[in-house]
């Protein structure tokens, strides 16, 4: 199958909303433009299923920001381990 780069630009545009609207639906506290565009990075790569399940998303959402990190790197190469 061979597409355009436009095609393939509206395809990304159009999961990218996706994951985008799961983490405006997902996230109940205030976020920078940085913190919204790495929470759709992560729900892009769990997908949304599973962002919607995860322990990173209940720790921010009760504004334990300072702990996110550390949840996340529990991620960071699970697949590997």
């Amino acid at each position: 199958m061979q597409i355009t780069q436009a095609q393939a630009d509206k395809l990304l545009m159009d999961d990218l909303a996706r994951f985008e609207r799961a983490v405006d639906q997902g996230v109940k506290v205030p976020l920078t433009d940085n913190q919204f565009g790495a929470l759709v990075s992560v729900a892009f790569n769990v997908g949304v299923a599973a962002f919607e399940k995860f322990a990173l998303l209940r720790t921010l959402n009760v504004g334990d920001y300072n702990s996110v990190p550390s949840e996340h790197a529990r991620w960071v190469n699970a697949g590997g381990r």
